[in-house]
């Protein structure tokens, strides 16, 4: 039972069918080599890292920023009720900072009724410190557009060769 090939009508290779089959043979192994490449390629891009970071950039930067708001928000929350946790603290700070410094500015008044501020900075020239340096800005400057002007005018001069 079985024995010998059915299909193979000559036996010494020269048969229609025979060639048929290997023709046959040759188209599935050239289809089978173009879908062996097809998977080596892919595999080769799916194991090159850079070329998924290029092929999906978009999708890696949004990935990135919902990592970082998943980072983020808890901290920012926590961060929020610490400062809503302790108002009354700080509120109470800053008053006892604003009547010490009352305290100190009504202590002067008394002292010195005529001063009731502090000395005011001392002036060069009859000006301020801010004017002075509005001066020294706007001299740069005019320095700087002359100096710009006069190598102009000298790149202008010199012979080209």
């Amino acid at each position: 039972m079985g024995e010998g090939t059915t299909r193979v009508v000559e036996a010494d290779g020269a048969g229609a069918r025979v060639r048929e089959l290997g023709n046959e043979i040759t188209q599935v192994r050239r289809w089978l080599n173009t879908l062996v490449a097809e998977l080596d390629r892919r595999r080769h891009n799916v194991t090159n890292w850079r070329h998924l970071l290029r092929e999906h950039a978009g999708t890696v930067a949004v990935g990135a920023l919902v990592l970082g708001a998943v980072v983020a928000t808890p901290l920012a929350i926590s961060q929020t009720r610490r400062r809503q946790r302790s108002p009354l603290s700080r509120r109470g700070a800053d008053l006892t900072d604003k009547a010490r410094r009352l305290g100190r500015a009504l202590g002067r008044v008394a002292q010195d009724p005529d001063r009731l501020a502090a000395a005011p900075p001392p002036r060069v020239f009859g000006l301020g410190a801010s004017a002075l340096v509005g001066i020294a800005l706007t001299a740069a400057q005019v320095l700087a557009r002359a100096m710009l002007q006069r190598r102009a005018r000298s790149d202008e001069a010199a012979p080209r060769s």
